[in-house]
């Protein structure tokens, strides 16, 4: 499955971007409603990826809340193996689900939060592009949308998740949770 990427134009005049993840199903990345939170990744950070995605375990499960991680394949030998990346990929969402399960409960959220967490592989780089992230590198690179599905905070390499965490909350109290 190729990385499906398009945009319209919200209520507030900003252009949504909409994706297909790894699970087929297509997400807007800024839409209105709910913080979300968007990670790069790529092979050289995606442990750097992972500790930005448990500095956020506090929000899972809160329904104003979403993260989804931007998997940059552009060059790799992924792209070689598509088929096999995104099995990967689900295999991997289906152990974040577990693993945040009992942050779901904690946040009164009785839901599956498999259908919660997301990545995309962006094997052309097409969207990382569009989200400003013009080169791959070794970097961690997280955007935050607010609720409005504004641009809130950009970080170009990330290395305090406090930083990150704090943000987001104060997204969500300014949001009334």
């Amino acid at each position: 499955m190729l990385l499906s990427l398009s945009a319209v134009a919200s209520v507030s005049g900003a252009e949504l971007i909409k994706v297909v993840d790894a699970d087929g199903r297509e997400r807007v990345l800024n839409g209105s409603g709910q913080i979300h939170v968007i990670i790069y990744s790529n092979e050289d950070v995606q442990e750097r990826t992972r500790a930005a995605g448990r500095a956020l375990d506090e929000f899972q499960g809160m329904r104003e809340f979403r993260s989804v991680v931007v998997v940059d394949l552009r060059g790799s030998l992924a792209n070689l193996a598509k088929g096999y990346t995104q099995r990967r990929m689900t295999r991997d969402l289906d152990a974040e689900a577990l693993r945040v399960t009992p942050f779901y409960r904690r946040n009164g959220n009785p839901g599956d939060p498999r259908r919660d967490v997301s990545a995309v592989a962006d094997f052309t780089g097409g969207l990382s592009v569009r989200l400003g992230w013009k080169k791959t590198g070794e970097t961690l690179r997280v955007l935050v949308f607010d609720q409005h599905g504004g641009e809130a905070a950009r970080w170009e390499d990330l290395r305090d998740y406090e930083k990150l965490r704090l943000a987001v909350k104060k997204l969500l109290l300014k949001n009334g949770k």
